[in-house]
């Protein structure tokens, strides 16, 4: 009997061994698509775990086009209001609604913006794509609700893939670096509260033509539709405001996806706002944009977080944070974030004075 219970017991410790080296081994392996040592997809899901519960007034949701556009420590520098930009690259409508169910989870803001840009693609995103959204969401009921969602089409393999990604990413073995096995348990927290500040540029030349009426249809796919109207409930059943924002974007956006948007959400409670109409933020797609029009750079975030900050100044009564002691980690990443915005400013005006990317006249 004695025996039996040692066997059993030696089996499950071998076994809890077993998940575990699986477990940690997983996290050496999935690829984390840095950008730089503050900055890239990692940061915009994973830091905002980092924020304490309870602490976000404000909450920006979408893809990598909000994630390039609002800087949350800006908002906080002029108005010390919280916020944080959790986003990721080409996250579609259904995505966007489990990453609103996760940030309700830990945070109980007065209101979401939530970026529309990919809102009218005729596709579902690719699955390395996907794998940016979903790899690093903390475990939970939602992403547990999420990987069983249908709309993803996930296989039984890639259902037990997003548990141990392990299996998905055991071919990486020659591209390890020491990295990938020092960061395997690190804390990924956002001094920038997952925005991405860009010291690059890369104009584009077509100025605002890509928002003059063409006559092209645009539409939702159903189950993009479906997603819409779940976010807006999602939203309502919490007491929060949703706002919709057409962020800027020459390559993506458009006149038809703007009036269509605008139709979409006159009859809910939520609200629209283009920033892609000069009357609300003129850019200036010869200097603001950091990749030929798919997103901004610093100097363009700066404009579109100004913008922000007015309508969330003119619209609603938060509380200043800075002088309280309960935030004061907010104040001492705002000193450090300073920097990273002056040294990417700084860098985007020097190349246009040295006429490496030129701003056209």
């Amino acid at each position: 009997m004695k025996t039996h219970i040692l066997n059993i017991t030696k089996l499950l410790i071998f076994l809890l061994l077993t998940i575990y080296l699986i477990t940690y081994l997983g996290k050496v392996f999935m690829p984390k698509y840095w950008h730089d040592d503050l900055q890239g997809a990692i940061y915009s899901v994973k830091g905002f775990y980092e924020i304490p519960n309870n602490t976000l007034d404000v909450v920006f949701v979408g893809t990598s086009s909000i994630n390039r556009s609002i800087s949350p420590m800006q908002i906080y520098d002029r108005e010390g209001i919280t916020s944080f930009n959790y986003s990721a690259p080409s996250a579609r409508v259904y995505t966007i609604y489990y990453f609103i169910k996760d940030i309700l989870q830990y945070q109980k803001p007065k209101v979401i913006f939530v970026d529309t840009c990919t809102f009218f693609y005729e596709e579902k995103e690719s699955e390395p794509l996907r794998r940016k959204s979903f790899d690093f969401m903390k475990m939970s009921k939602v992403k547990k609700e999420m990987i069983d969602d249908k709309v993803f089409e996930n296989t039984t393999l890639d259902k037990i893939s997003y548990y141990f990604p392990l299996f998905r990413f055991h071919t990486r073995w020659n591209e390890l670096r020491i990295r990938d096995v020092r960061d395997a348990h690190k804390r990924f927290y956002s001094i920038n509260k997952g925005a991405l500040i860009s010291g690059k540029i890369n104009p584009n030349d077509k100025d605002y033509s890509y928002m003059k009426p063409t006559g092209k249809k645009v539409e939702m796919q159903s189950y993009s539709l479906e997603y819409f109207y779940k976010i807006i409930q999602l939203c309502e059943d919490n007491g929060i405001d949703l706002v919709f924002l057409g962020m800027p974007d020459a390559i993506v956006w458009n006149y038809e996806s703007s009036k269509e948007m605008e139709k979409l959400v006159a009859n809910t409670s939520s609200k629209f706002i283009d920033i892609n109409d000069k009357n609300n933020v003129e850019i200036n797609w010869h200097e603001d944009t950091e990749d030929n029009g798919w997103h901004l750079n610093a100097i363009g975030t700066t404009k579109v977080t100004n913008f922000i900050t007015d309508y969330l100044v003119q619209n609603y009564d938060f509380t200043n944070h800075k002088n309280d002691e309960k935030y004061s980690k907010w104040n001492e990443d705002l000193k450090r974030y300073i920097k990273i915005e002056k040294n990417a400013i700084e860098s985007i005006k020097t190349k246009i004075k040295q006429n490496e990317k030129p701003s056209k006249k």
